[in-house]
């Protein structure tokens, strides 16, 4: 095993981080990779492949975890074009990932069950456990003329998603990110105007007023939030959790029960199985896309599920 451990290099706590990892993991003699800007960690984790390094722990958050995943793939691109078929998946499947929670969001690591104690991390990889799970694929555009595609691991949705991280970069400092995410959300529900959009499959078609329509892979967003308590991450299947018409009174009435990972039961909140989905705005206005907690563009978009891609550490 070469282990390798990828880290945000904005996250609070960075070098005491370090110093746990040096402790816990000195037989493996773990290589450190830190990123110095947004964006920085896809080009490690494809530094790190090429240094055939086949262990790869992140060491973040959701959008850190987003990044990792999708320079590991494009490390293995061996064809022309952007569609799924472009990347060599047999050897993408030899390197093990992990992850370690230690971002704002966190929401993937509590779907695979990762703790934050560091002692059950090395438990995992030291008995060499790992499943392969499955991952998204997404097509969408930039801006209005520029299409690009982007894996996902965790959750895409549209809508009201997109606002929100958009608001959390402009968070409150010296506040903790349930006060943050709390604010971002909260205040973008109460002034969000919904969208009407059109969701089809070949055998699905919704349309109406969204104020999210949400793409499972895992079952948490925005912080601990259970939105998708069906979804799984090995079942080749996306869970679409369609929140319609809702207001604010709404939103707080049933919070309770989405933290607890309890379905609502709503005349404008639908819950449907797929693996593929497209989406787009029957309006002239854009609608933002949120990806693994981070702002990359607008719909129209098209998202497959890859079965069984990711050889993950759980």
């Amino acid at each position: 095993m070469k282990l390798a451990f990828l880290l945000n290099g904005s996250a609070r706590g960075l070098h005491k981080l370090q110093k746990n990892i040096d402790v816990h993991f000195k037989e493996f003699e773990p290589k450190f990779f830190i990123s110095e800007y947004v964006g920085h960690i896809m080009e490690l984790a494809k530094n790190a492949i090429s240094r055939n390094y086949d262990t790869l722990i992140i060491c973040g958050g959701d959008g850190t975890l987003n990044e990792a995943i999708n320079g590991i793939i494009e490390a293995h691109k061996i064809g022309i074009g952007n569609t799924p078929d472009a990347y060599d998946w047999e050897k993408i499947v030899k390197i093990k990932v992990g992850v370690f929670p230690s971002g704002s969001g966190n929401d993937f690591a509590k779907t695979v069950k990762i703790s934050k104690e560091i002692t059950d991390l090395k438990i995992l990889i030291s008995q060499d456990k790992s499943q392969l799970i499955d991952i998204g694929w997404v097509s969408y555009f930039k801006n209005k003329q520029e299409a690009a595609h982007r894996f996902f691991i965790n959750i895409t949705d549209v809508g009201m998603g997109g606002e929100t991280v958009l608001k959390l970069q402009n968070k409150i400092p010296l506040v903790g990110p349930d006060i943050n995410y709390f604010w971002a959300i909260t205040s973008t529900l109460a002034t969000y105007e919904k969208v009407k959009i059109k969701a089809f499959s070949d055998d699905f078609t919704w349309e109406g007023k969204a104020i999210n329509f949400v793409v499972a892979n895992g079952k948490y967003f925005g912080n601990g939030l259970c939105v998708a308590p069906d979804a799984s991450i090995t079942d080749g299947k996306f869970e679409i959790v369609i929140i319609g018409d809702v207001n604010l009174m709404d939103y707080f009435k049933n919070l309770s029960k989405v933290k607890k990972g309890e379905k609502i039961e709503h005349p404008e909140v639908h819950y449907f199985s797929l693996d593929k989905v497209s989406i787009e705005s029957l309006e002239t206005r854009d609608i933002s896309i949120d990806m693994d907690g981070e702002f990359i563009g607008y719909a129209p978009m098209t998202l497959l599920n890859l079965s069984k891609k990711i050889n993950f550490i759980c």
